[in-house]
């Protein structure tokens, strides 16, 4: 568990949205907060913002893409505080249309912020929350749709099931740490996700069905969650030191329903004589923990 109140926390995506969101829960809450985003001018609005109410806070820009402006940006957190709470958030959308019509720029772009940004978090940030032996904490968002899939972005929804196994990997490698983890698994969410995608994706605009796609999605989400109430719940998260941060509990018969068909699936070994894997074994030769236990 990670007492919030004096401790640095970084948070991408947090010009808005849950990210925005968040820096305000955790300021509320007595942490110094380092707001990070690719509209830097946002960024540093919000941070004023904060300051304005009597928080301490830092606002940054950040391409969670490029590793020198991680490097930037980390230098930037060094000198406002020591980070303790590393919220790797930062998403776009996917755009839409059959999988074997998608832009391949736009593919490499969804991946390059929604998966492969948590890898330069963590090179910026986690081996000083480590080697710090400070109760710390880690938290990624991936999404419900990384376990209950529907009929939209195969980007999105590939890209935010790498996230979830990112996380999951980590509850085990950070199991023997002083570092917590927690994954957000979001459903429909009230923000800027769409408008964002939109205005960065680095391929023409979308056009004809796919825009009438796009402008639907938009809708829904308008009507989802406020981001306020899914902040209020990673806080919570952070301070118990829980993993699941679900927010949504109308996922969860469709969750039950995955899992039934995955493990309804299970049958005799494919080759009777084998002996079966050593899976005690693999844990060990790995010096890790399953599901994240702690010593």
């Amino acid at each position: 568990m990670t007492k919030v109140r004096g401790k640095t926390a970084f948070i991408t995506g947090a010009a808005s949205g849950i990210g925005l969101a968040t820096a305000r829960a955790l300021g509320a809450r007595g942490a110094r907060v380092i707001l990070a985003d690719i509209d830097g001018a946002g960024a540093r609005a919000a941070a004023d913002g904060l300051r304005a109410e009597g928080r301490d806070a830092l606002g940054v820009e950040l391409d969670v893409t490029d590793e020198a402006s991680w490097a930037k940006a980390g230098d930037a957190a060094r000198d406002f505080g020591a980070v303790r709470i590393l919220f790797s958030n930062a998403g776009v959308g996917g755009g839409s249309g059959p999988f074997e019509q998608y832009d391949t720029e736009v593919w490499r772009w969804n991946y390059a912020v929604n998966a492969h940004a948590h890898l330069y978090a963590c090179r910026t940030f986690l081996g000083d929350m480590k080697a710090s032996g400070e109760p710390s904490h880690l938290v990624m968002t991936s999404s419900m749709v990384a376990i209950v899939p529907p009929p939209i972005s195969v980007a999105y929804i590939s890209s935010k099931y790498a996230t979830l196994g990112i996380a999951m990997a980590l509850r085990n490698e950070l199991a023997e740490s002083s570092v917590d983890i927690s994954v957000l698994m979001p459903g429909m969410s009230a923000t800027r996700i769409v408008e964002t995608t939109r205005n960065l994706r680095p391929a023409r605009q979308e056009i004809g069905k796919a825009a009438a796609t796009s402008q639907a999605m938009q809708g829904v989400l308008a009507g989802g969650m406020s981001p306020d109430r899914i902040a209020a719940r990673v806080v919570e998260a952070i301070e118990k030191g829980e993993y699941w941060i679900f927010t949504h509990p109308e996922w969860k018969a469709m969750a039950e329903l995955v899992t039934q068909d995955m493990l309804a699936a299970f049958g005799p070994s494919a080759d009777p004589a084998y002996k079966g894997d050593d899976i005690d074994g693999l844990i060990r030769a790995n010096g890790g923990r399953m599901f994240g236990a702690k010593a």
